[in-house]
């Protein structure tokens, strides 16, 4: 499991690798948008990820809040020259409305990028309890780990404690 740092992190490198493209193929999907409600439709996923890692990651994203968050909305100067580029690629085009819209190649270019992956909508429930069951093995190893490194000897007086861990695991691992 990554941190909060590291998936930020990826957050701000799929933006600097084009990423910015990348949601805009995702937002347009399932309609035609203008250029605004693209810029809005991709600041509200923004903020979806953002509450996700915000609840699973509390502690972590309140104190990096000042600073290091990713810029929630794109700015319309770097949106409307990819918009452009894009439709140059065949992979959107303007309607008379102003609405732009995936082209056939558009939605494949999507498809094969996205996969599974970003064809769930961020307002349809999603299995926090699989996330959250994830988060606790992982931190579980983290912290058998540390013991394995520690000083057996330092371990004896709590081998009661260790004892019931066990004990609960396997009960667990029963059900």
């Amino acid at each position: 499991m990554w941190s909060l740092e590291e998936i930020l992190g990826r957050i701000n490198e799929l933006d600097k690798l084009g990423g910015l493209r990348f949601m805009t193929l995702h937002v347009l999907r399932k309609e035609p948008k203008t250029g605004t409600e693209i810029i809005d439709a991709i600041q509200w996923h923004r903020k979806q990820v953002y509450e996700v890692l915000e609840n699973h990651y509390p502690h972590q994203v309140r104190k990096i809040e000042n600073g290091s968050i990713m810029s929630f909305k794109p700015s319309s100067g770097s949106v409307y020259p990819m918009l452009k580029k894009l439709a140059v690629e065949g992979l959107i085009i303007k309607n008379n409305d102003g609405k732009y819209e995936l082209t056939e190649a558009g939605n494949e270019t999507n498809k094969r990028i996205s996969g599974s992956i970003m064809q769930h909508s961020l307002t349809e429930p999603i299995d926090r309890s699989a996330i959250a069951i994830e988060t606790a093995l992982n931190e579980i190893d983290s912290y058998i780990s540390f013991l394995e490194d520690i000083n057996k000897e330092k371990l004896i007086i709590h081998e009661k404690r260790l004892e019931n861990f066990m004990e609960r695991l396997q009960n667990i691992r029963k059900t």
